[in-house]
């Protein structure tokens, strides 16, 4: 990334920077034109870049202005094709469960996906509890009822911070919030033939993610470990109490709670560790079968990751987790640089094409700033463990901090003291999460390994309460702006540069 002491900007991040500079402009004025003629602007700026061939400089700026009409048509496009027309009266609907429903306050709330509309829709929901009939505790993921309340717009933001849950919401594809009375509505066995087989494979395996919860229960594993674990090893957090979350918060552990590219990595090591043993038993000694056993280490280690990505909800972090994990493994065959700026780039535009709301997503956005302060301030050179966590996860908390500040108001002073006990334990978490899947057979054995579970799960949570309970764990109620978040990018960057350059002279 650095050559001569200069920034190096590969073709993969031009074109991503480009591409969420189109995105940006299409939120902004991407509905001043229609859709259309942001295409036609792009079909004729690629014409541009192909008739320019003998002019390097002018192809190179068609092209990226190219990509940026293409971040602003697809910004345009699926936001037309979002916008719905919503009653503006009580409907009565059938619809399926599709999150763990969770007590809050004196409502349940869980996400709707709505199947008897022209059009498939997903809704957030608080659902008034009863306290007579309790028919509310025993709603679960993969349900169908039958409701009838108001459907409206998405809205309301905190005023405590620059977090839009109006905007969240939309972001991750929800096109209205509602309110239902306790007696409106009731379980039902309904059709998911509506549903295209992507939704539908999602509600199994929600469903499924749901009965292997219900199977670590049965191991007699203490509620509140039981929660940690069910968080880190199948991204449910549903269990996890307002006490344990802001723990986690004020120490800046929050990142454990979600599954994101530490999870993957320890998850993707396991795996390859396994895969390749297994193969080395069968593998064949002549000189033409050399490469195949690298090949089907990875395709297997690969699908194993996007099969547990669909299990455990697919959320944003995870996708770009899995998207370098892959990138990695390609680029492990080709013996290419598999941690790279430019790799990193190449899973935000895949991202970024799939679905251009993406750039909102918090998740998103923590998890490229993060892998970004890794990539810029981690050496290239081997370093014992203890060293390379510190630099790490400094690396990491540089990248985000400006993001947590702007989103949460807050930042963590014992951050480092943090990730000194939450990553070994988290290790041990996933390590022996998947002993525990080979174990299944041998109940003793399982049972065993739950209880080392529990045990480390324990003092985990322990470490991190200790933590936020001592004096100055954080700094409260920060109060900046995008454009502040931006401006501290910027002043971090510049120190990052007159530091490479000192680095350099000497």
């Amino acid at each position: 990334m650095e050559v001569n002491g200069k920034i190096q900007l590969y073709p993969m991040t031009r074109i991503a920077v480009a591409l969420i500079l189109g995105i940006l402009i299409g939120d902004r004025w991407g509905g001043s034109l229609p859709s259309v003629a942001w295409l036609g602007v792009m079909i004729a700026l690629l014409v541009a870049v192909n008739i320019a061939r003998e002019r390097p400089v002018f192809q190179s700026v068609a092209l990226l202005l190219s990509t940026m009409m293409f971040g602003v048509w697809s910004l345009t496009e699926v936001r037309n094709a979002r916008e719905i027309q919503l009653p503006e009266h009580e409907i009565g609907y059938e619809a399926v469960v599709v999150s763990e429903p969770q007590v809050r306050g004196k409502v349940l709330r869980c996400d709707l996906l709505i199947t008897s509309m022209r059009e498939p829709i997903k809704v957030k929901a608080s659902i008034l509890r009863d306290t007579l009939t309790n028919a509310w505790t025993r709603l679960k993921v993969g349900d169908g009822i039958a409701a009838k309340s108001k459907l409206e717009e998405p809205s309301y933001s905190f005023s405590n911070s620059s977090f839009d849950y109006a905007r969240w919401l939309k972001v991750h594809g929800f096109q209205a919030q509602t309110f239902i009375y306790h007696d409106s509505w009731a379980r039902r066995q309904i059709s998911l033939a509506r549903l295209s087989n992507f939704q539908r494979v999602r509600i199994a395996a929600l469903k499924f993610r749901h009965k292997l919860t219900d199977k670590l229960r049965q191991l007699n594993i203490e509620e509140e470990n039981l929660a940690l674990i069910s968080a880190m090893a199948l991204g449910d957090k549903s269990m996890i109490s307002n006490q344990v979350r802001d723990d986690y918060s004020i120490s800046g552990g929050s990142h454990i709670l979600a599954l994101s590219g530490l999870h993957l990595g320890i998850i993707y090591a396991v795996l390859v560790l396994l895969i390749t043993s297994v193969v080395k038993l069968v593998r064949k000694p002549t000189e033409i079968y050399q490469r195949w056993p690298d090949v089907v280490v990875q395709l297997v280690s690969l699908a194993a990751i996007w099969s547990y990505v669909v299990l455990v909800g697919m959320s944003a972090s995870v996708l770009r987790s899995a998207t370098m994990l892959t990138i990695y493994g390609l680029m492990s065959l080709l013996n290419r640089d598999r941690m790279s700026l430019n790799a990193l780039a190449t899973a935000a535009i895949i991202m970024l094409v799939i679905n251009p709301y993406t750039l909102w997503d918090v998740g998103f956005q923590m998890s490229f700033m993060a892998v970004l302060g890794i990539l810029l301030i981690y050496p290239r050179r081997h370093l014992n463990w203890l060293v390379g966590l510190v630099i790490v996860s400094v690396a990491a908390q540089v990248g985000v901090a400006p993001l947590i500040m702007l989103y949460f108001g807050r930042f963590s002073c014992y951050f480092l003291l943090t990730n000194l006990i939450v990553i070994p334990c988290a290790t041990c978490i996933l390590y022996g999460v998947v002993l525990l899947l080979i174990a299944s057979p041998i109940s003793l054995a399982q049972a065993f390994i739950a209880r080392g579970l529990s045990v480390v799960a324990g003092w985990m949570n322990a470490g991190v309460g200790w933590i936020a309970s001592l004096p100055g764990a954080s700094i409260e109620d920060i109060r900046i702006n995008g454009l502040q978040a931006l401006l501290i990018y910027v002043m971090m960057f510049c120190a990052y540069r007159i530091i490479c350059i000192n680095l350099q002279r000497k």
